[in-house]
C-alpha cells in the first residue's frame, strides 16, 4: 500500500477537475488528481455529440435549475462575473481548439472534443494523476491548525490538507458515473438533494395517442405547469422528436429538466403559426380542415392531433367551440408524463449538494479547504453549453481560492 501526501488531492477527472488541476498547476501548486475510470473526461468525450457544447453566447441564471433558485442565482451572478463566454474562448485557444457557433448562441469545437482534453491532459504531464482508483474510504482528522483529508483507494493511502470534489452526478452511470459526492457531503454533514435524471427524454403514459410516432420531428415550443403557474424554455421554439417511448431533442431534454412529477405539459405544435387567424381568413373558408393543417406539419402527426370529427369538415362550418377544440389539439396539447428515463438516458441531473452549505468560493462551509464543485452542486443547466460553462466556472472560481 503506497501513502502519498499532497497539498491539493482532486477527487475526478471531469471537467472541473482536469481544469481546476490545470489551473493549479499553472500556480505551482502540488496537486494529485484521482479518476475511478482508466479514460479521463470520459463523459466530456460524448458532450455535444463529441464535438463538446463548451459554452454558450447566453450565459445567465435563468438558463439554469435548482431547489434553490435563490441562492442558485446568487452564485451563478458571482461565478460568471469572473468566468465569461469569451474566458472560455481563452481558454479553447490555449488548448490548441477552434470553436464554431450554432444555434441558439452554442459553441462547439471545431474537432472532437477529445482533441482538446488530449492537449489538457499533455499540459497536466507533471501534475501526479491516477486512474483506475476506485475509493473505498474517506475520512479527515483535526491536526492543529488544520484539518487533514484521508482517501483510501486499493494502492494508496491519500492524505492532503484541500481537497476538491468533483465527480459529477448519476448520469450516465456505464461510464462510471456514481453519487459519490453525495455520499462524501452527506457523511461530512451537507444536505443534499438525491439525484434524478434530467436533459432526459420524457415518457409518455400508456395508450398516449403520441407513442407511434417515432422519427417525427419538428419545432415546438413546451411548458409545463401546475396551479397557475408556468415554466418554459427561456430560448422559445425548440426541434421535439418522437421516440418509441417518448419526447426527445432539444425541446423534451430541456422541458426534462423544468418538469416535475405530477406537471401538466403544454406543446404547441404550430408555435409560428396563428391557427384561429388563419380560420378567419375568408380565402380558407372552404378548405376542408384536414387540408389546413396537412401542410403545417407531417402527415402523421397531423392525423394523429386533428379531432376526427373535424377533420372533413369545412372551416367555415366550424363552429366557435369546434375551432377552439381545434385549436387546443395542435397548439396546446396537454398530457402529464409518465416521468423521465433512465439515469442511462440522462446527460445531466437534478439534484446535488444543497447550495446553503458552500461558499460563494465552492468552499464547504463546515470544513475548511473542502471544495465541491461542477454538477454534484444542486444547480443543472438547460441544453445549449450551460452545464460545460458551469463545470468551467467552478475550476475557475476553486483555483483562484486555492
Amino acid at each position: 500500500m503506497a501513502e502519498l501526501n499532497t497539498d491539493l488531492l482532486i477527487i475526478g477527472g471531469g471537467v472541473t477537475g482536469l481544469c481546476t488541476a490545470y489551473l493549479c498547476r499553472k500556480k505551482n501548486i502540488d496537486c494529485t488528481l484521482i479518476e475511478s475510470q482508466e479514460t479521463l473526461g470520459k463523459k466530456w468525450r460524448l458532450a455535444g455529440g463529441a464535438m463538446g457544447n463548451m459554452t454558450n453566447r447566453t450565459i445567465s441564471p435563468e438558463h439554469y435549475v435548482s431547489h434553490n433558485s435563490k441562492q442558485a442565482k446568487k452564485l451563478l451572478q458571482t461565478l460568471f462575473k469572473s468566468w465569461t463566454t469569451e474566458h472560455v474562448l481563452a481558454f479553447m485557444h490555449e488548448m490548441d481548439m477552434e470553436y464554431e457557433e450554432r444555434d441558439f448562441g452554442q459553441i462547439f469545437c471545431k474537432k472532437p472534443v477529445k482533441n482538446l482534453i488530449g492537449t489538457l491532459v499533455q499540459s497536466l504531464a507533471k501534475t501526479r494523476i491516477l486512474t483506475n482508483e476506485k475509493i473505498q474510504s474517506f475520512s479527515c482528522e483535526q491536526k492543529d491548525p488544520k484539518k487533514h483529508y484521508i482517501i483510501q483507494t486499493k494502492t494508496h493511502t491519500i492524505r492532503c490538507g484541500k481537497l476538491v470534489i468533483a465527480t459529477g452526478s448519476s448520469a450516465y452511470p456505464q461510464l462510471g458515473a456514481s453519487d459519490f459526492a453525495l455520499q462524501v457531503a452527506r457523511k461530512w454533514g451537507h444536505k443534499t438533494f438525491p439525484f434524478r435524471s434530467a436533459l432526459a427524454p420524457l415518457l409518455l403514459p400508456e395508450h398516449s395517442p403520441l407513442l407511434g410516432l417515432e422519427g417525427i420531428s419538428l419545432p415546438v415550443r413546451m411548458k409545463s405547469f401546475r396551479d397557475g403557474q408556468e415554466k418554459a424554455d427561456p430560448c422559445g421554439i425548440r426541434a421535439l422528436l418522437f421516440t418509441h417511448t417518448g419526447l426527445s431533442g432539444p425541446a423534451g431534454l430541456v422541458i426534462s429538466c423544468l418538469w416535475k412529477d405530477g406537471e401538466t405539459i403544454s406543446i404547441n405544435f404550430l408555435p409560428e403559426d396563428n391557427l384561429l387567424e388563419k380560420m378567419h381568413d375568408t380565402a380558407n373558408g372552404k378548405k376542408l380542415v384536414k387540408n389546413l393543417i396537412l401542410p403545417l406539419m407531417p402527415d402523421r402527426l397531423a392525423y394523429t392531433l386533428m379531432p376526427k370529427d373535424l377533420q372533413e369538415r369545412k372551416i367555415a362550418e366550424l363552429s366557435k367551440k369546434d375551432r377552439e377544440r381545434l385549436i387546443a389539439s395542435i397548439q396546446n396539447y396537454q398530457f402529464i408524463p409518465k416521468g423521465i428515463d433512465t439515469f442511462k438516458k440522462a446527460e445531466a441531473c437534478i439534484g446535488g449538494i444543497e447550495l446553503d452549505g458552500v461558499t460563494a468560493n465552492l468552499e464547504s462551509k463546515l470544513h475548511e479547504n473542502l471544495y465541491f464543485g461542477g454538477e454534484c452542486l444542486d444547480i443543472t443547466g438547460l441544453l445549449g453549453g450551460y452545464n460545460i460553462h458551469f463545470a468551467l466556472a467552478c475550476a475557475h472560481k476553486i483555483a483562484s481560492k486555492i
